[in-house]
């Protein structure tokens, strides 16, 4: 899938795990497949070549927009390698070789 076209809007941020060795960031998610979608799917979005990784998070605020959705925005390749995901009063960014979104992982 076309990560830049991925609408994480209203979706959910489930977990994080980083590996500096390997220099892979994976970023679970529950997302909608698209707008007429009524139930959110389980998919993880895998960074790999990772160069940098920032996040600012209220982890209150997540859990309180968590039944809403946390996730506001994701923006892929607005600058090359670089993606966004914006959430409740937060953001996670990453600088990356590659990124893929990997379903029901």
């Amino acid at each position: 899938m076309d990560t830049s076209k991925l609408d994480l809007h209203d979706a959910n941020l489930l977990g994080i795990a980083l590996d500096p060795v390997s220099r892979t960031a994976k970023i679970r998610l529950a997302y909608y497949e698209d707008e007429r979608s009524s139930a959110r799917v389980s998919g993880t979005l895998h960074f790999r070549g990772v160069s940098r990784f920032n996040q600012i998070v209220d982890l209150e605020l997540l859990e309180d927009h968590a039944r809403a959705g946390n996730v506001a925005q994701w923006v892929s390749g607005e600058r090359q390698g670089t993606s966004y995901i914006f959430l409740a009063r937060g953001l996670i960014e990453v600088v990356s070789d590659s990124v893929e979104l990997v379903p029901g992982a």
